[in-house]
């Protein structure tokens, strides 16, 4: 290899860069992500995602909810199970959740993700009162013809053998 004492060897850039190519890559804060439903929830049920860079190597995956957005005290913790990304949450009254999730690196360094708000309005009980009768209304009716048809069948089964 020659060089010229005006010229600039190009195999030191080539090295570092090698060097910068095989350095090991590890989670950060930031590639933990946490996603839910972008809209107010009705139900008191939802599903929300955890997505990472490296989601195989996390441990103790758990979602946290707070009332407020500080996460000054967590009002409950929901552990993910297996290797599942995706998790339904239910058992929530009206009002305003904070969620975020907390992971453990292998590092044993904890990892949290963004946090999301979500919104539980529940139906008005008129609404859902109304339903389940309308739902009473259309069984009720439903047996009803079941049985006044079966009975007639009956009869008309037992006219043809007299």
């Amino acid at each position: 290899m020659t060089t010229q004492k005006n010229g600039f060897n190009y195999c030191y850039i080539l090295f570092a860069l090698c060097l910068l190519v095989m350095l090991p890559t590890t989670a950060h804060a930031s590639s933990l992500k946490l996603s839910g439903p972008d809209s107010v929830v009705k139900e008191g049920y939802f599903t929300v995602s955890v997505s990472a860079l490296n989601f195989d190597e996390l441990n103790r995956v758990t979602i946290e909810v707070a009332s407020n957005s500080e996460f000054a005290k967590s009002t409950r913790q929901f552990p993910t199970l297996g290797d599942f990304q995706d998790i339904s949450l239910t058992g929530f009254s009206n009002g305003t959740y904070y969620l975020r999730a907390r992971a453990e690196g292998p590092d044993n360094q904890i990892y949290t993700s963004n946090t999301i708000e979500i919104t539980v309005e529940h139906y008005p009980l008129w609404q859902s009162l109304t339903l389940f009768f309308v739902g009473l209304v259309i069984f009720i009716t439903l047996v009803a013809t079941l049985l006044l048809l079966h009975r007639q069948w009956i009869h008309s089964r037992q006219e043809r053998h007299d």
